[in-house]
């Protein structure tokens, strides 16, 4: 499988259960983490384009045939209707993803090397400083990368980050 259609089948259909899924809204309100699931559901996911789908292997999340993947979720400050008000480290969330693709980098076991992760909440009037102040840092550590916009039940806004490193 090809990064671009890798990207596709997760965009597409993380995107639609993520959209349906009741419990998810109430970590998106609260700002909680919930990589963990994320996995879970990847790992679901992939199972039907690849032989070979192994979490927790070597230190690494997901290990599908030729593919490391290594995920994340970024819980942000931005202001956004129906989210409590909280601080949340983005910076640190980017050096953790950061620390992943060089886990990656070093990696010569495995042809193909990604990191997958999920900024929320995202909303428009927060992209310009996202993406000027974080996503920089971490696209100039990867080959190219991929995005999908998308909502919760709830309506909060998201965005899905592929990047090949």
């Amino acid at each position: 499988m090809e990064f671009g259609t890798l990207a596709n089948v997760i965009f597409r259909e993380l995107g639609r259960i993520i959209a349906e899924h009741e419990g998810l809204e109430v970590f998106a309100v609260e700002r909680a983490k919930f990589e963990g699931w994320v996995k879970v559901e990847l790992v679901r996911i992939l199972r039907k384009y690849f032989k070979s789908v192994v979490p927790e292997k070597e230190g690494i999340d997901i290990i599908a045939g030729e593919w490391a993947i290594e995920i994340k979720t970024i819980n942000t400050s931005y202001t956004c209707p129906l989210v409590k008000k909280k601080y949340r480290p983005i910076t640190l969330n980017v050096k953790g993803i950061i620390k992943d693709i060089e886990k990656l980098r070093n990696n010569t076991k495995y042809k193909n090397k990604v990191v997958f992760f999920i900024v929320f909440p995202l909303p428009e009037n927060a992209m310009n400083t996202w993406q000027g102040k974080h996503l920089g840092k971490i696209q100039s550590n990867l080959r190219r990368h991929l995005s999908y916009r998308f909502r919760f039940k709830n309506n909060v806004p998201g965005v899905m980050y592929l990047g090949q490193v």
